[in-house]
């Protein structure tokens, strides 16, 4: 190398000769430093945005080359590179040092994948990739098609869509990337159908099955999408999960490098491009249940498992006069507890029907749990008992707020979470349950109930629960209640 780089410096043009071979040695090394080199050819008129996770999905794709993994899964928020990197730069990249790789590329649509394909040809044509590579193969013309080349080592980049023609051909390596239409995401045989596709046909065209790759690169649609087979089937993908939000604290280890990414819980994936107010506008505008598939990759049961999509419609305007109110609490044992928050509802019962009008729910200090609670009653002076759970910092709390705010209640929840959910559901199944119409907290509790009892976060669900049981087997303290208000 030494002696390389001696003649460069000594020949005319030597110094820019040098920079051009350092800058291929970095491309070649780097997916990243590749894409960021070629990135003038693809996006001419957009800034390129560097940004870790970019360098993280990189060292995944070079261990997908050197053999290290063979079957990688990775669940990303949409516009943030994924296509570009993996499926455009990611086989144009390999074709560097092994130009007798073949390629199958597939997404939902041919024209999206057919995209993909002119956009990896147009790199290999550009001049800055001849310069440094235009050696080391030559495209044929006569299989040089927007949808299929090849180049004089007999390798090739066939893409196509889902349920598309394979014309025979195997491939060292299979992309599937999006799979699903989102706007097809709900229908259960166009999910079936890309299941099929993908256990019937795409993965037995690899030409080794043993030494081929299949990377699959995607948002979260379904719970029954693609993902959802690989995971549900443990089909031993390496799967790289990289949520908008950080739902937790994790220590993120790139696989060759071995550095560490610490990514705090509430960070943000690519704050550079996606800010808190961007995501906070788009959860609002998608919807909570849209938003925490796409972007958090926690796609909702579309049925719901305990509690059914179809109980969770039922809103109301105005609460009912005479309605009885109460305070319902969940408290975690400890504020850095990763998967507990506090959660406090107002929610009222008339006759039979019982109405959630107001949610709070976040991790929170001993501290700020009495605060809220304080808030919570001066916001709502009617809601006269405040009924907390008797576990966790339930008794501190109530043993601290007891002399300052009347109708402090401890509450102490017999049988497991599960099993209180259970013995509500034919409350919401009767349709007596009614959330607040139009509230902003309302999204995230009927996607906490959907979800539960799989979902992160259980303790708004367990706060619901409470505040019901609690109004079903009292009547007799409503009915006093009631007398009192009316004098």
């Amino acid at each position: 190398m030494r002696s390389s780089i001696q003649s460069l410096l000594v020949s005319p043009g030597g110094a820019g000769a040098l920079k051009k071979a350092i800058a291929r040695e970095k491309a070649e090394r780097n997916l990243h430093e590749f894409i960021r080199q070629a990135w003038p050819v693809i996006e001419p008129a957009t800034q390129y945005v560097a940004n870790w996770h970019i360098d993280l999905i990189g060292e995944y794709m070079q261990a997908v080359n050197l053999g290290q993994v063979r079957r990688l899964l990775i669940n990303i928020p949409p516009r943030h590179m994924k296509s570009i990197q993996a499926t455009v730069c990611y086989p144009a990249w390999t074709w560097t040092r092994q130009p007798g790789k073949r390629f199958i590329k597939v997404s939902y649509a041919d024209t999206l994948s057919r995209k993909h394909n002119i956009l990896t040809r147009d790199i290999i044509r550009s001049p800055w990739y001849q310069d440094a590579w235009g050696g080391s193969f030559n495209l044929k013309d006569d299989m040089n098609r927007q949808n299929v080349f090849k180049n004089n080592h007999q390798g090739f980049m066939f893409s196509t869509s889902v349920g598309g023609t394979l014309l025979g051909e195997g491939a060292d390596v299979i992309i599937v990337d999006d799979p699903q239409d989102p706007q097809m995401a709900n229908s259960e045989a166009e999910r079936a159908a890309t299941v099929a596709f993908f256990r019937n046909k795409l993965q037995t065209r690899l030409n080794d099955q043993e030494k081929g790759a299949i990377i699959v690169i995607m948002q979260r649609l379904h719970e029954n999408d693609l993902t959802g087979h690989i995971l549900t089937e443990r089909l031993e993908y390496e799967h790289l999960c990289l949520p908008a939000i950080a739902p937790e604290k994790k220590t993120i280890v790139f696989p060759i490098s071995k550095k560490e990414i610490a990514r705090e819980e509430g960070s943000l994936l690519n704050a550079k491009r996606f800010s808190q107010k961007i995501l906070d506008e788009l959860k609002r505008s998608m919807g909570s249940v849209q938003f925490a598939g796409q972007f958090q990759q926690e796609p909702v049961p579309d049925e719901g498992i305990i509690f059914k999509r179809d109980w969770l419609n039922k809103t109301y305007r105005e609460l009912p006069a005479g309605a009885s109110i109460i305070q319902s609490w969940d408290l975690p044992f400890k504020d850095s507890e990763a998967s507990a928050k506090c959660a406090g509802l107002i929610v009222a019962r008339k006759g039979g029907e019982f109405f959630i009008e107001d949610c709070v729910s976040d991790k929170m200090s001993f501290t700020a749990s009495v605060t809220a609670i304080n808030n919570m009653t001066a916001k709502y002076p009617k809601a006269r008992g405040k009924v907390v759970e008797d576990k966790a910092n339930g008794p501190a709390i109530i043993d601290h707020l007891h002399r300052d705010i009347p109708g402090i209640i401890p509450f102490n929840p017999r049988g497991s979470k599960t099993d209180r959910a259970l013995s509500v559901t034919p409350y919401f199944e009767a349709g007596n349950v009614y959330f607040k119409a139009n509230a902003p907290w309302a999204g995230d509790l009927i996607a906490d109930l959907r979800k539960f009892p799989n979902g992160k976060y259980k303790d708004t669900v367990d706060a619901v629960v409470q505040a019901i049981l609690w109004l079903a087997d009292n009547s007799d303290s409503l009915e006093t209640w009631r007398k009192l208000a009316n004098g």
